[in-house]
């Protein structure tokens, strides 16, 4: 018979074996809500020991990247001899795909006095930095490689080396664009109204020729001597805007101010063409027009027409002068470089009575060798096909 004692004490020892249970359940609880991804006991899965073959971490696989595209022609050699005759042109397509990303890989060396210029018997040099390809004159300064501290420094003392003058090549053929470095491009519609013009000839001549005198009005200036004679040739018309641009100044000769007055006198220098009553009389330019320049992209977006071919060609190709209504306000400046687009022709369908617009093909690129305001000229450096007036130039 269990006593009351006895039986005190067993409630006791249930009571406390209780509170410890309680307990240890209190103490791990906060183990279980921090980590509440955690699977339920059902699903623990078992770890099964892996064995260690290396212990050098596993390389991740990466995939390899796309390659990125480089301006430099594939199997070009690093050396090139420039010769004479060579344009800047020329030797930007010996090295590049697209002969306007010159300034993106030429190196210029700031310490050499006129860095851009290069003549025949130096050579170019293609080299790679940081993985880029580098354009430089050899011996001229190249960018250098990074420093390697293994390497001694050396000291190099200065020395001179004796060479003939040399002509710099030009960036574009100049006997392309001889005949306009000094004449007249074309004449604003504002100054025919305050333009001189040869009122009459003396003799009464019809045609004034080389050696002979003509009277003009509207010359008052006695400081300018040397004259353009040019006429009024088509009128240069924005196709976008139906806005006139200016009128083409077509070149007829030359005249020397002798005596001002009204009539002044001028004397016919040399004569291209027939001179007659009426043509205007244009100031010579005294500045020369620099074709050093570098091609290049233009510095922001451009899309314009080609509207006039200089000298009434009619079939544009390569080395002919365009006009395009596009100028400086735009963005165009010497060296830029346009890409030429044919609009492509509409088309009747075979099989029904529609017509189908063709997409745009690029037929040739011009670079702009001279810009006003709002036309430039430039020369076409290369054609696909034959080009024609209206056709669309685009940023490279």
């Amino acid at each position: 018979m269990i006593t009351n004692k006895y039986l005190r004490i067993h409630l006791s020892a249930v009571i406390a074996l209780l509170f410890l249970s309680m307990a240890a359940c209190s103490t791990k609880k906060p183990a279980i809500e921090s980590a509440p991804s955690s699977p339920p006991p059902d699903e623990v899965i078992r770890q099964e020991p892996v064995e260690i073959v290396n212990s050098e971490p596993t390389p991740a696989v990466i995939e390899p990247a796309a390659p990125v595209a480089t301006p430099i022609r594939e199997g070009v050699p690093d050396r090139y001899t420039v010769k004479k005759g060579d344009t800047l042109w020329d030797i930007s397509k010996h090295f590049l795909k697209d002969p306007w990303l010159w300034p993106e890989v030429w190196y210029v060396n700031p310490g050499i006095r006129n860095p851009h210029l290069i003549y025949p018997g130096e050579v170019i040099a293609l080299s790679w930095v940081d993985g880029k390809p580098v354009l430089s004159l050899e011996g001229q300064g190249a960018p250098p490689p990074p420093p390697r501290p293994d390497l001694p420094t050396v000291k190099l003392s200065p020395s001179a080396k004796e060479s003939k003058l040399k002509q710099a090549i030009n960036t574009i053929p100049k006997s392309a664009i001889a005949p306009f470095l000094n004449r007249p491009f074309f004449i604003q519609p504002n100054d025919l109204e305050t333009a001189p013009y040869i009122a009459a000839n003396y003799g009464d001549h019809v045609v004034a020729a080389k050696g002979q005198k003509v009277y003009a009005r509207r010359l008052i200036d006695s400081s300018v001597l040397t004259f353009n004679v040019v006429r009024i040739g088509q009128k240069y018309i924005d196709p976008d805007t139906n806005k006139l641009l200016g009128y083409e100044a077509m070149m007829l000769g030359t005249a020397r101010l002798t005596k001002v007055g009204d009539p002044s006198t001028l004397i016919v220098t040399d004569a291209k063409r027939e001179i007659l009553n009426g043509d205007y009389l244009i100031p010579v330019e005294n500045e020369n027009l620099d074709i050093n320049f570098f091609p290049r992209a233009p510095s922001r977006s451009v899309a314009g027409r080609i509207i006039s071919v200089a000298d009434g060609v009619q079939k544009v190709g390569q080395y002919h002068i365009v006009v395009i209504n596009k100028g400086a306000k735009d963005g165009l400046e010497p060296g830029s470089v346009l890409e030429i687009f044919q609009a492509g022709q509409l088309v009747r369908q075979p099989y029904t009575s529609s017509k189908l617009q063709l997409p745009e093909e690029r037929a040739g690129l011009v670079m702009i060798f001279k810009t006003h305001e709002e036309l430039s000229y430039g020369l076409v450096m290369e054609a696909f096909t034959d080009l024609s007036v209206n056709d669309y130039v685009y940023s490279p």
